[in-house]
């Protein structure tokens, strides 16, 4: 079934246009809609954040194979969730509303209120204004799973808990896969490991295609950081 929308046009329709042609433009204009986000102070890393994966994301809309995965580094208060966990997944539904997006931390409660705070962008009256086309569906709209009317939706997990069985995405990001204060855990990370090297890889829409992105701060050998660096090297 088709859904026919009113076309955007004017100021809305120019602004709509240029947050699709950039995602740093999208997470300037969209900051606000951010619950609890507060002011927004730019700085040239998150102008690098906003490249890089909109870089993948490109590639993945197209359907075209990606070229690598995605890690980054940033130690905690520096708006990588902000960016890559919240913001992203709505830009992401702005330039294919389709994209299916998997999303897990180390534990539910983070998972779920990145995900809850991803959702309130998705429902701002700004977004609904600029991009018609990506319409909630009601019977698919709860923090751990939300979808729109296109066929797009978005799923929480967590590392060693909530299981993304049955579900298959072509973004897959994980934020913060360890907790800080249990890295010394052999059992923690034997968990995060298989996690990133077993579990993630069996839940691509298109193996060729879809694409990881990992982000969190550097713990030490033997983190989530260092198997996707050894994975990528075999």
């Amino acid at each position: 079934m088709t859904t026919l929308t009113r076309p955007v046009t004017g100021i809305d329709g120019g602004m709509a246009q240029s947050c699709r042609e950039s995602f740093r433009f999208f997470v300037r204009r969209f900051w606000p809609e951010v619950p609890g986000a507060g002011k927004l102070l730019w700085n040239w890393h998150l102008g690098l954040l906003c490249d890089e994966i909109e870089k993948v994301a490109r590639r993945a809309a197209a359907g075209l194979p990606k070229e690598y995965d995605l890690v980054i580094n940033l130690p905690p208060g520096t708006s990588k969730s902000s960016i890559l966990s919240i913001l992203f997944p709505a830009w992401f539904w702005a330039i294919h509303p389709p994209a299916r997006v998997l999303t897990a931390s180390h534990t539910d409660q983070l998972a779920l209120d990145l995900a809850n705070k991803s959702r309130a962008v998705v429902r701002s009256e700004k977004y609904r204004t600029w991009f018609p086309e990506v319409s909630s569906r009601p019977d698919q709209d709860c923090k751990g799973y939300f979808a729109n009317t296109a066929g797009g939706d978005r799923l929480t997990c967590t590392v060693g808990g909530r299981s993304p069985t049955g579900f298959h995405g072509l973004g897959l990001l994980v934020d913060d896969p360890l907790d800080p204060k249990k890295v010394l855990s052999e059992a923690e990370l034997r968990t995060a490991a298989e996690f990133m090297t077993a579990v993630l890889p069996s839940r691509k829409v298109d193996k060729a295609v879809s694409f990881t992105v990992l982000v969190m701060q550097r713990l030490g050998i033997g983190d989530s950081t260092d198997v996707m660096l050894n994975e990528a090297m075999k």
